[in-house]
């Protein structure tokens, strides 16, 4: 009897000392960090990229972004035509996550860089993407995606944000219209 007593207190002791550890593991210590989600996103958008999949990549953009264009498949199809050769590497030049709360609605954004290189050409992308929204889920997806040649963006020292309009769809070749400091 004494030794069923003594397992079941050394079992209890062990239960609260890992709950009372739990308390002490950082948020996100067992789910993934938004650089984590924003990565797999950015993946995920290459590799439907990097095989064409038109029905793939329409998927990622949040549906109420693209309902009112009236272009999408025609910018889809330029976007492909735009974009050549086999992956090779990619890097992560930033991400910003904005969040919001609002009337008990919760919304999350990211705000990715990333230069591609491909055996052909360096290519700048940023997304703007919404990856939460607890009001309507039409939100999330892709709302802004801008892809732009290495060489043809007058301020390759800094991170690619396209435009600075966050202009909804597919938007190549577009800069950032004002003038920036020299970096």
């Amino acid at each position: 009897m004494k030794k069923i007593s003594s397992i079941i207190s050394i079992a209890l002791v062990l239960l609260f000392t890992s709950v009372g550890m739990a308390a002490c593991i950082p948020t996100g210590f067992f789910v993934d960090s938004d650089e984590d989600d924003a990565l797999h996103k950015l993946e995920t958008f290459l590799d439907r990229l990097q095989n064409e999949d038109k029905e793939g990549i329409k998927e990622l953009f949040a549906p109420n972004a693209i309902v009112g264009l009236t272009d999408f498949g025609e910018s889809l199809d330029a976007l492909l035509e735009y974009f050549g050769g086999e992956i090779k590497s990619y890097t992560k030049n930033g991400l910003i996550t904005d969040r919001d709360k609002d009337s008990g609605i919760e919304r999350k954004w990211y705000v990715k860089s990333s230069d591609v290189t491909t055996t052909t050409d360096v290519f700048r992308m940023a997304f703007y993407w919404c990856a939460k929204d607890t009001g309507d889920k039409g939100n999330v997806g892709i709302t802004s995606f801008y892809i732009l040649k290495f060489n043809d963006d007058p301020h390759p020292t800094y991170s690619y944000g396209g435009d600075g309009l966050r202009t909804p769809g597919i938007n190549i070749g577009k800069v950032y219209l004002f003038d920036l400091p020299d970096g």
